[in-house]
């Protein structure tokens, strides 16, 4: 058999597999798919808008959560995220939903002015991939920086954050189910203001 013959029942990679964008979205709910071009030009309103409705599949509900984080919608945010990642009837996490939506619920707590529950998910989170954990974390200390001396005595002793409290972050906040971005080896890092100046020409658009 020469080197270039191939034998007749077997099939060559590319036959067999899709190429790896098409498996990206094979991976996809048909509502996130269509959400896809959308995500990809920032236009997180417009997919946030469609997705609100599609359902309650996990990589719809996580793909609207982060939309709506990125829009500025936090508490919105904070609602999906609470009715998927914890079980109903009690605060346990549900053991089907991945780091990455946990740190999404984090971060949705930490935008709606908890920082309290935000450490508290992350305490429970062991995956080696802790980028945007630490984001958070290192949010918090600048937060903690800003209260008064008082403030910052019960937050430490007790726990307790100041009313109306908002915490702000200078990352982009939020992680789509890996590939709905695209290829983000590919891709340059984009800042948060880089970020909302984009999203903000796509409603504008």
């Amino acid at each position: 058999m020469s080197a270039r013959a191939v034998p007749p029942n077997s099939k060559s990679k590319s036959a067999s597999q899709p190429p790896s964008n098409v498996q990206d979205k094979l991976a996809f709910h048909p509502a996130v798919i269509r959400v896809l071009p959308l995500i990809r030009r920032r236009d997180y309103h417009a997919a946030a808008k469609q997705l609100r409705s599609a359902g309650r599949d996990l990589s719809i509900r996580n793909t609207l959560g982060v939309c709506l984080l990125r829009i500025g919608l936090a508490d919105e945010a904070l609602q999906v995220f609470r009715q998927f990642v914890l079980t109903p009837g009690n605060l346990g996490e549900r053991g089907d939903v991945s780091d990455a939506q946990k740190r999404n619920f984090a971060t949705a707590l930490l935008l709606s002015g908890s920082p309290s529950g935000a450490i508290d998910v992350l305490r429970e989170i062991r995956s080696a991939d802790q980028r945007q954990a630490d984001q958070i974390r290192r949010s918090i200390r600048q937060w903690e920086k800003s209260l008064s001396w008082l403030r910052w005595i019960d937050w430490k002793l007790n726990r307790i954050e100041p009313p109306n409290c908002r915490v702000q972050v200078d990352f982009v906040p939020g992680e789509f189910d890996t590939g709905v971005e695209g290829d983000a080896a590919a891709e340059p890092e984009v800042t948060i203001e880089q970020d909302m100046e984009m999203t903000s020409q796509a409603v504008s658009a």
